[in-house]
């Protein structure tokens, strides 16, 4: 009788192991496919693949709209913010033929008189600095008729070895607010010499970004020549 107990609580304590066991080997193998699929999430968007058919930059641009809105807002006290909503974007590849899918949206940023318009931008720039929203362009501008610096950012995606493509997202314009009296002074006026600094440097992007889109088309040329000649022989 004894030997029976013995027995049986034997193949209860049998049963107990096994069921600890494939607990184990459950939670296991979750984390394995929770630690793969991250992996798989996380692999940078490459414009140049001509397997992909379809580039998905929504998610990147949504990031982007907040983060923009979250440091807009640390000057809500001072700043008066419109957004004009987001519209979706649809280009094509040239070389790859696959389409990229994305959204961009304008922000009115009304500053008080006595803040530089250029200099609100410097503000916002800083601040996003540390983040992974690219600053593509600024200029001197126009918002309804009145003076303005518009402030273009968006999101870099690699496209080849050495490359990426810029996709601008946030169209920010800073303009003058009559209305708006709290003085923003942590942001400094921008002096002659810093502003022809700023000047040379937008000068010298811009003749980068030409040629870049020179190189590129040159690139996308070469491509459909070689396909055409593949086709022929």
């Amino acid at each position: 009788m004894q030997n029976q107990n013995n027995s049986q609580e034997s193949n209860r304590i049998g049963v107990g192991i096994f069921i600890v066991i494939v607990i184990i080997l459950l939670i296991l193998a979750g984390a394995a496919g929770v630690y793969y699929a991250s992996l798989k999430q996380e692999k940078p968007k490459d414009l140049s693949d001509t397997t992909v058919k379809s580039f998905d930059l929504m998610e990147e641009s949504k990031m982007v709209h907040r983060t923009v809105d979250d440091v807009l807002l640390m000057k809500r006290e001072n700043w008066q913010l419109r957004d004009t909503g987001r519209r979706q974007h649809k280009d094509l590849l040239e070389v790859s033929g696959a389409d990229v899918v994305w959204t961009d949206r304008e922000v009115a940023v009304g500053v008080p008189v006595t803040t530089e318009l250029e200099g609100a931008s410097r503000w916002v720039q800083e601040h996003l600095r540390t983040t992974d929203v690219k600053t593509i362009r600024e200029e001197k501008s126009k918002w309804h008729g009145m003076e303005a610096w518009r402030l273009d950012v968006g999101i870099a995606v690699k496209s080849g070895k050495d490359n990426e493509r810029n996709f601008t997202t946030d169209t920010i314009f800073f303009f003058h607010h009559g209305n708006l009296t709290n003085r923003d002074r942590d942001i400094p006026r921008i002096s002659k010499e810093e502003r022809r600094n700023d000047e040379k440097s937008r000068t010298n992007d811009d003749r980068s970004r030409n040629d870049d889109r020179s190189r590129n088309d040159d690139r996308s040329r070469n491509d459909d020549r070689s396909r055409t000649d593949e086709g022929k022989r």
